[in-house]
């Protein structure tokens, strides 16, 4: 590691140390004057397995989370930041110039007693806020303290243990997380050891350090009283019986005996100490060499620690008399202000800081706290700019932006930062519900819906018709909401709010007649279809779903009479032509015939190859055999208004079965393992309308979804014309390229998808999919070493997706690769057992090798 630079910023130059989960080294920053050194820590597990894995990445997404909590504290060091990079993890924290616990200890192994109250109360000090933070730190031991050079005072690192306390409202921690025992051995209690650690269990850890500090015995070797299982410690050591009582409850072995938090702990060690005066302080022969202002900043930050913070200001007032640029000074007298509600020299404070260090995110974020506090929303939201500038990943600056931004009544502008923030951090449930909050406020409902917020949708909607009863487009909105809720009778009464309002509005009749179909309701769904038509004869997708319907209803003469209109009005509906011609046979010759339902399956050729489709499982309807009207329905998806038409996209093809080829990723939806269209995680994208674009916006969709619907009823032409058309309106959207590629790959047209694909990647460079779909179209057009990259980096984003080994031993296999090929197979089969294409692919390319091994062994 010696000299490499990780994020583009962070050279090592040395190795410190190491264990449990990571390494930790020194590193000198590049991007900063002066080339200053931080502390980068790396995850490093020693395992390969896939939950011990996760385990480690979870211990260590938390240490940055919970470094950024704590790092406002003096004595905790600073996170600068956190990334990951090829699949390792990095924390950059504040480099600590100091000697550890552990070699003083060393050097001296028996403390006096002054001494050890001297490190109990500089240690309980910051465990207790720490504890107020609702952090267990779980590993207080010696090599966990530093001292630090400059002033003295000890500074408690190592939080990769740390595990947050649920408080009442916040989310709980997931169950796995509260069994994973983390601590070292001797300072760790049982409760901890059993994976349930208390703000007590760091209480015993520095119960039994100062016990260690006083006997020179490691508490490993310390005997436990048979009777009780408590510690046999007070023999071994020189100590007053109060500091030995103190301790003894410290070291307790029912946690329920301990004090409960370092706030008690520190109490009761209270009377064993001595605060000073100021003046006493600075008449202390000790401090007269010193130089003052380190003795003001010392005593600033205990008068902090007590929370007398108004002496705590006048502490640092004089530090910065004596050392105007000491920019620490001035951030913590900024903090002191902010305690005491004092914002404009809070500000001024802030203000001092980002002057003398302008890349300090931290005192840029409490700059635009206080200014928000001051209501100088344009202020702070340029400090919350810089912030995300240094920091895009900061999930909570964007958030707080969002709230400035929602101040100075910047609705848009405010859910674009929202958005941001759960894109970074999916559960970050303030910032979602903040998003809500504002486009609820701002009656967005089409927004909220297209984000699946149903629920704050109808309450948008009910707001709206409360203020205006007569509002359709609300009532509409609020029956497709209702819809996508599975509320039917609802969404019933919703859509006939909006007939009966305005009886000519054929959106509103269609989507009556789609639910009415979803409850088997099919005399009145025939009658919403037929008002339908009434109202726009033209409209050929109204005639075709009545047809279907009659159809279905063996009311054979009026579907073809339905049929005959939508080809007149359209002969390019192959939908329309190929059911009026099914129903005509089932009306001529009256036979009924059941086809046989064909599996899905997918054939790769390992000689030239190519890729063959799979086939949709299908029956056809026939004369004589009824719907089933006890199968279950799956709903309609929204329903999208143009000039002529209304578009519905449908769960299933109405068409006759057809052999066609999909790219992989497209392929895996449709057969392994059955999820949605959509994966949020993955291939979603979030789309703020803004007031100035709204028509093209609606335009955009309109033809969007009418490329969807195309696309599901096998129209692969139209749908291309339709994604095409939807591309002339907007082209930042990575969805549409991805859903034009599956289609010009369904075409066989593979380097115009592999266009479209490469587009899609670069709005979104991080899905899987996507690199999938481009694997897939590079291997049709057989440029299989393009294609194993393409796996790669799929596998590199997701590498528990099974299907992206599997394709990746397919097109390895091409290469003649085969050792790869079959590992590839066979880490598809370790993460799904039982996914047959997989093992099959295996075990023909292992009988394959075989054969030919035994062929060259043959004697000639």
């Amino acid at each position: 590691m010696l000299g490499k630079v990780l994020g583009s910023r962070y050279q090592i130059t040395r190795h410190l140390g190491g264990g449990g989960f990571g390494q930790t080294y020194l590193a000198e920053d590049f991007h900063l004057p002066g080339n200053p050194q931080c502390v980068v820590k790396q995850l490093k597990p020693r395992t390969d397995d896939p939950e011990a894995l996760q385990a480690a990445r979870r211990l260590f997404n938390t240490e940055a989370e919970v470094l950024y909590t704590l790092g406002s504290h003096d004595q905790i060091p600073r996170l600068f930041a956190h990334f990951e990079e090829n699949q390792e993890f990095y924390l950059v924290q504040e480099f600590i110039e100091g000697e550890i616990l552990s070699q003083e200890l060393k050097a001296c192994r028996i403390c006096t007693e002054s001494e050890v109250i001297q490190l109990l109360q500089e240690v309980l000090t910051v465990l207790e806020f720490v504890h107020q933070q609702q952090v267990v730190h779980r590993d207080i031991k010696p090599s966990n303290l530093i001292r630090r050079h400059s002033d003295r005072r000890m500074i408690l690192i190592d939080f990769g243990a740390v595990k947050q306390i649920s408080m009442p409202g916040t989310e709980a921690h997931t169950p796995e997380t509260i069994t994973i025992a983390v601590g070292s051995s001797g300072y760790m209690p049982s409760e901890q050891l059993a994976g349930k650690p208390r703000f007590s269990s760091d209480i015993y850890a520095v119960g039994m350090l100062a016990i260690q500090c006083l006997t020179g015995i490691n508490p490993k070797k310390l005997p436990e009283d048979p009777k009780t299982g408590e510690i046999a410690w007070r023999d071994r050591a020189k100590v007053s019986p109060k500091l030995a009582d103190i301790l003894e409850q410290m070291v307790r072995y029912d946690f329920r005996q301990r004090y409960p938090s370092a706030q008690e702990a520190l109490a009761a060690l209270k009377p064993l100490t001595h605060v000073a005066t100021v003046a006493t302080l600075l008449a202390e022969p000790i401090l007269v060499s010193m130089d003052g202002h380190l003795a003001w900043l010392e005593r600033g930050d205990e008068l902090f620690q007590l929370q007398r913070y108004k002496e705590a200001v006048t502490a640092y007032d004089k530090v910065i008399q004596a050392q105007p640029n000491d920019y620490v000074a001035w951030f913590k007298r900024g903090l002191a202000l902010e305690n005491l509600r004092c914002y404009e020299d809070t500000v001024a404070s802030y203000d001092r800081v980002v002057h003398l260090q302008p890349n300090d995110y931290l005192a840029w974020y409490k700059l635009g706290a206080a200014l928000d506090h001051l209501q100088r929303y344009p202020n702070a939201l340029q400090a919350y700019d810089r912030v995300v500038e240094l920091q895009p990943d900061n999930y909570w600056a964007w958030h707080d932006r969002g709230k400035t931004l929602e101040s100075m009544q910047q609705f848009e502008d405010a859910v674009a930062s929202y958005d941001r923030a759960v894109q970074l951090k999916p559960d970050f449930q303030l910032a979602i519900a903040s998003r809500k909050r504002v486009l609820s406020n701002l009656k967005q409902v089409d927004t909220l819906y297209h984000l699946q917020h149903y629920d704050e949708a109808v309450a948008s909607c009910d707001r709206a018709i409360q203020q205006n009863p007569e509002d359709t487009l609300a009532w509409l909105m609020r029956g497709m909401a209702m819809e996508n809720l599975q509320r039917y009778e609802e969404a019933i009464a919703a859509y006939e709010q909006v007939v009966s309002i305005q009886p000519d509005d054929h959106v509103a009749w269609f989507k009556q007649g789609t639910v009415l179909e979803q409850l088997q309701r099919y005399d009145e769904a025939l009658a919403a279809y037929h008002k339908v038509v009434q109202l726009q004869p033209d409209n050929y997708w109204a005639w075709y779903d009545r047809g279907r319907l009659l159809e279905s209803l063996q009311q054979i003469e009026d579907a073809i009479a339905c049929y005959d209109r939508v080809v007149q009005l359209k002969p390019d509906f192959q939908a329309a032509v190929e059911a009026r011609t099914r129903v005509l046979k089932q009306l001529h010759h009256g036979v009924i015939a059941v086809a046989d339902e064909e599996d899905d399956e997918t054939v790769f050729s390992n000689a030239s190859g190519d890729y063959s489709s799979p086939t949709s499982k299908m029956s056809i309807l026939k004369r004589g055999i009824p719907a089933d009207p006890s199968a279950p329905a799956t709903p309609n998806a929204p329903v999208v208004a143009t000039s002529d038409s209304v578009t519905t996209i449908r769960s299933r093809s109405l068409t006759e079965p057809t052999r066609v080829l999909m790219p992989p990723a497209r392929l895996e939806e449709k057969t392994a393992i059955r999820q949605p269209e959509r994966e949020p995680s993955d291939t979603t994208t979030i789309t703020t309308v803004r007031p100035g674009n709204a028509d093209a916006s609606k335009d955009y969709w309109v033809w969007f979804q009418k490329g969807r619907a195309l696309e599901k009823l096998q129209r692969y032409a139209e749908a291309l014309a339709a994604y095409d058309r939807a591309s002339q309106i907007r082209t930042d959207d990575p969805d549409l390229w991805r859903w034009r590629g599956n289609v010009l790959y369904t075409l066989g047209h593979y380097e115009a998808a592999v266009e479209s694909y490469n587009q899609a990647i670069q709005l979104k460079p991080d899905s899987a999919d996507f690199w999938c779909c481009l694997g897939g179209s590079l291997a049709r057009l057989k440029r299989y070493q393009d294609a194993v990259i393409a796996f790669d980096r799929a596998i590199q984003l997701r590498p528990h997706r099974h299907h992206f080994w599997h394709w990746r031993g397919r097109v390895l296999r091409e290469l003649q690769r085969y050792s790869e090929a079959l590992q590839s197979f066979e880490q598809a089969i370790v993460i799904k057992p039982d996914f047959q294409p997989a093992v099959n692919d295996h075990d023909r390319l292992q009988k394959q090798l075989l054969r030919a091994t035994a062929q060259q062994n043959l004697p000639v």
